[in-house]
């Protein structure tokens, strides 16, 4: 990679980027799994400007960036929860996976709330790579869940990462 990335929080006002990126990554996350027809509802509902305002201000949503170059090319997305950081979201563009961006958005979002004692994340099951991902990064499947998006039902893993050494 010709150039370093960097990862950087962002702001209210630069929420289109994250809407942006999920327009071009969450398409092929899901394809296998959603019919093709439904994946713009369920990105209108997910991804909306409003949705992740609210995330912000309501839920206390932090939201990274990471940019190589000059073209931003994922995201993550994290909020605390007494000694725990969750995860919410984490997408890298597909070409741009291999590159340790994720894990360099895995460190920000550890850095910002550098308290925490515990990080997790959840997962979809099916989606081997990005379990593979975290298994990587030191986390460990915890439990599953049922997860409704729209008419579709999934399975999550709750994963989990200690932190405190």
């Amino acid at each position: 990679m010709p150039y370093a990335p960097r990862t950087r929080a962002i702001s209210l006002a630069e929420l289109e980027i994250v809407r942006d990126l999920a327009l071009q990554i969450w398409p092929k996350c899901y394809r296998h799994m959603i019919a093709p027809d439904h994946i713009d509802e369920m990105l209108a509902a997910l991804f909306d400007l409003d949705t992740l305002e609210a995330d912000m201000i309501q839920k206390g949503h932090i939201y990274w960036v990471v940019r190589v170059g000059h073209r931003d090319v994922g995201f993550a997305s994290a909020h605390l929860e007494g000694s725990r950081v969750w995860i919410t979201k984490l997408y890298v563009l597909q070409d741009y996976r291999g590159f340790g961006l994720g894990k360099a958005l895995i460190q920000a979002v550890q850095d910002y709330f550098s308290p925490a004692q515990a990080m997790s994340v959840c997962v979809h099951k099916d989606q081997d790579m990005a379990v593979d991902f975290c298994l990587r990064r030191g986390f460990t499947v915890d439990r599953e869940i049922p997860i409704e998006l729209g008419n579709y039902g999934f399975t999550d893993y709750v994963m989990n990462k200690d932190l405190r050494n």
